[in-house]
């Protein structure tokens, strides 16, 4: 199992992608509403074919990765019912003593040119470790790195449907088998299915966008700290963070599974 490393760098050829009012719908469907997350959504492919390209579309090696951190930074709305065009590149590889971390950053535009937003994917290869130091990481400027105040201003629970991955796969187009395949997940050393982090990180930006009270987010950004069952509770809690918002959400055992949530809200 080897990384290709000459990718680094390297942008994908432009990915058109219509933003049909259908898609954006069966999207908030799914999430419970209207989320910035869907930003995710025209990029879902791109970054799965630029991922694959840096591990020589190694199979074995797919199957341990899990996504690490998200971080979108949104300049525009995307606009439904036109087409945005996307690139992608894998900016960074670093490895770690458990691991290696993929980073991936992916570009999105209008009809004319002009920037819609820009996302950091990190994905980080479980058990594969590696002595790489190429490129960069995903940006951390400005990221909480404390611990939390003890009293958040809000604390929400939704319980997870058990349909969850397979609803989220359909509306996301991610249909990685870890989220859909029982025997599958377990093979990739995961407990069993688990849902999309994606899918988790939009439910609990819907807690910190109501504190927001309605003002758009310009980003938002979290870390994927443990895998979420499908049918759990998950309770986010939400805290002041120098003019914008942190966060960070628990299954129902307790358990951080999003850590180091920022949200930063439009003026």
């Amino acid at each position: 199992m080897s990384f290709d490393v000459s990718v680094v760098g390297r942008w994908s050829a432009p990915h058109v992608f219509d933003v049909t009012p259908d898609s954006v719908s069966r999207y908030e469907s799914v999430v419970g509403g209207p989320s910035p997350l869907y930003a995710v959504v025209p990029a879902m492919d791109l970054v799965f074919a630029t991922a694959a390209a840096a591990v020589r579309d190694d199979p074995a090696l797919r199957a341990r990765v899990v996504h690490g951190q998200q971080d979108l930074l949104i300049h525009r709305p995307l606009p439904v019912g036109e087409k945005v065009t996307l690139r992608a590149a894998v900016v960074g590889l670093h490895g770690k003593e458990k691991g290696t971390t993929a980073t991936i950053k992916v570009e999105t535009v209008d009809a004319e040119g002009d920037p819609l937003n820009e996302q950091y994917v990190t994905e980080f290869y479980r058990g594969v470790p590696s002595e790489w130091a190429i490129g960069r990481p995903a940006p951390s400027t400005g990221l909480p790195r404390d611990s939390p105040p003890a009293e958040p201003l809000r604390v929400e629970s939704v319980a997870l449907p058990v349909d969850l991955p397979r609803r989220y796969a359909d509306a996301s187009g991610d249909h990685n088998p870890i989220h859909l395949d029982e025997e599958y997940a377990r093979a990739a050393g995961l407990p069993g299915v688990i849902v999309h982090g994606l899918a988790v990180l939009a439910i609990a930006v819907s807690s910190v966008a109501a504190e927001a009270g309605g003002r758009a987010l310009t980003r938002v950004s979290a870390r994927f700290t443990r895998p979420v069952a499908p049918g759990s509770v998950l309770t986010t809690k939400v805290w002041p963070h120098d003019g914008s918002y942190r966060f960070e959400a628990e299954d129902d055992a307790g358990t951080t599974v999003l850590g180091a949530g920022l949200a930063v809200p439009g003026s």
